[in-house]
């Protein structure tokens, strides 16, 4: 809904015409016929709604691919502060506690964020890290960086809100 709200919004302002000059009061105004119905809109699909959310993203975003988007995130903190969302949702394995280990969620306001939220994917391989990208079903990004043969492992999910936003990270090391 706030991405419509905000589609609409820009879309509002971008059609704002320029101030018309005013006829005096004394001049005959010319009329005009109005229209006798406007046709019903069509109801928005999944589909539809995704292609206006890429398009309104291309418009407005700097780095509407996710692919260009996804290497200046890693590398540079301020893209990093301006496209996480607040609060971001952290989801990590409590292993301090008796038995299995559990599931511990929070929404961290941005700003207790610990930066970089992410580490820079040009630098994984180095590190012996490896990254798998993947799309989700809802359109959302999931990056996925872990050592291999190891239980290391973090997931970041990004959403295009209009543009891309760090939305939900999860550490599943236990």
């Amino acid at each position: 809904m706030t991405l419509l709200a905000l589609s609409l919004s820009i879309l509002l302002a971008a059609c704002k015409p320029d101030a018309a000059p005013t006829a005096p009061a004394d001049a005959a105004a010319p009329v005009a016929a109005a229209p006798a119905a406007a046709p019903a809109a069509a109801p928005a699909t999944a589909e539809s709604t995704a292609a206006a959310t890429a398009a309104d993203a291309s418009a407005t975003c700097e780095l509407a691919d996710f692919d260009a988007f996804l290497p200046e995130f890693g590398r540079k903190i301020a893209l990093q502060e301006k496209s996480v969302a607040d609060p971001l949702l952290s989801e990590r394995y409590d292993t301090e506690g008796q038995g299995e280990p559990t599931l511990v969620s929070e929404k961290v306001p941005l700003s207790e964020v610990t930066w970089p939220v992410m580490p820079n994917p040009s630098g994984l391989k180095a590190v012996g890290r490896e990254m798998q990208v993947t799309k989700e079903a809802d359109g959302s990004m999931k990056v996925l960086i872990r050592t291999p043969d190891t239980s290391n492992q973090q997931s970041y999910y990004f959403a295009q809100r209009p543009c891309w936003q760090l939305v939900r990270m999860a550490d599943e090391s236990i």
